[in-house]
């Protein structure tokens, strides 16, 4: 079903090629804007998806999609072209994607895919994602120390609490898969 949220979505979709375009070429101030207009349309979607009823399942899948290819991007970029975030933790980072990914799967085999439910820590670990590359993105623009001594404590605590989400998920989903 076509609507408001999920226009909204797909467009932030279709950004994604862009934004991992300017960060390859080292266009920080225009990938700066265009990662804000995303993650402020991540907000606006789901805001509107909730406020008027129009959950679908199109938004559903979708909607994650393009927030995990807007992050995972972000990392990939900024730690192996531009060598800014430290590669550890963007393996973390696309080692916990996989692993929910791979999850999943493993609930619609099951049987047991209406018992996937979004954790906190999933909501928390996502923040901090967020919150890295954009401040990271702010660093390249506005370099200053203590923006680099915030973006080391950021990159530690992001890493800690993927690798929390990520036991976690794994936690949650051998307890729902195991009850039969």
């Amino acid at each position: 079903m076509i609507n408001i949220p999920n226009i909204i979505t797909i467009l932030r979709a279709a950004l994604v090629p862009v934004f991992i375009t300017t960060l390859h070429y080292g266009k920080f101030k225009v990938a700066l804007v265009i990662f804000l207009i995303a993650a402020i349309s991540d907000s606006i979607d789901g805001f509107l998806a909730r406020k008027f009823k129009q959950i679908t399942t199109i938004g559903i899948i979708m909607d994650p999609l393009a927030d995990k290819a807007l992050i995972d991007s972000g990392f990939i970029v900024l730690s192996f072209s531009h060598k800014i975030i430290p590669p550890w933790l963007t393996i973390f980072i696309l080692s916990r994607d996989a692993l929910i990914i791979v999850g999943g799967w493993l609930f619609a085999t099951f049987g047991k895919i209406e018992k996937i439910k979004p954790l906190i820590i999933g909501k928390i670990t996502s923040f901090s994602q967020f919150s890295t590359i954009f401040f990271t993105l702010l660093y390249l623009n506005f370099p200053n120390f203590y923006l680099d001594v915030f973006l080391k404590f950021l990159y530690y605590f992001t890493g800690g609490m993927t690798m929390a989400s990520g036991a976690t998920y794994i936690t949650v989903g051998i307890r729902e898969i195991g009850n039969d």
